[in-house]
């Protein structure tokens, strides 16, 4: 009869460890940065979106998306600093989208969300960009130039045209200097007593351009 005891109990113990409930995630949360949640997609504008809740309210975004199925650190990948991006793409043609929280140093990036896979009804509109961000180096304190390194909101396929002036008025078209996609501005021999203003436009895929993005203040201090 204790043989019989010792095999139930040892029965009943390997069933209460092989449930339902014990499968393994293969993305553990982050939880110095959370997850992003409620994906959406806006189909007249291909505008891809979601919602941060946690309060954490440094930081900024990474969206990567591409072809229906494809490897995550194999497609488009943009930095944006809302909770929306409105994304280049070509009609009738199936993508997925992901988007993750970069909370800085001290607190690294959250999981990826999604994918969510739409099938884009239009091509996407040519919309101006929304934002710039810029560094900035000097050679020493004793010096009197700097350097600017400007990057803006990126589809990652369009050509861009930007701009470096010392007014706030827009620049005449066909003046700046045009730079492809993915790529930076970077200004050298700016002067640290100086505020310059940039600007950027889109082109589109019909060679006509969107209203100038700006004027974004680069300066010293």
């Amino acid at each position: 009869m204790k043989k019989i005891n010792l095999i139930l109990l040892i029965s009943g113990l390997l069933a209460g460890c092989s449930g339902s409930g014990d499968t393994i995630n293969p993305q553990p949360p982050q939880a110095k940065c959370a997850i992003p949640t409620n994906l959406k997609f806006q189909q007249g504008y291909n505008l891809f979106s979601w919602s941060d809740n946690s309060g954490q309210n440094s930081g900024y975004y990474e969206v990567e998306f591409g072809d229906k199925g494809f490897a995550l650190g194999s497609g488009t990948k943009v930095g944006v600093s809302n909770t929306s991006y409105s994304a280049a793409l070509y009609k009738n043609s199936t993508y997925d989208f992901y988007v993750r929280k970069n909370c800085g140093t001290a607190n690294g990036v959250s999981n990826w969300a999604g994918p969510i896979t739409i099938l884009a009804n239009n091509t996407t509109g040519c919309i101006k960009p929304g934002y710039a961000n810029y560094t900035k180096t000097t050679s020493s304190v004793y010096s009197s130039i700097f350097e600017a390194t400007i990057s803006w909101e990126n589809d990652g396929i369009s050509v861009y045209e930007v701009s470096l002036t010392t007014t706030p008025t827009p620049p005449a078209p066909g003046t700046g200097d045009f730079v492809i996609a993915g790529q930076n501005a970077t200004y050298t021999g700016l002067s640290k007593m100086i505020t310059y203003n940039f600007f950027v436009r889109k082109r589109c895929t019909d060679n006509s351009f969107t209203d100038y993005y700006g004027p974004y203040k680069i300066k010293w201090e």
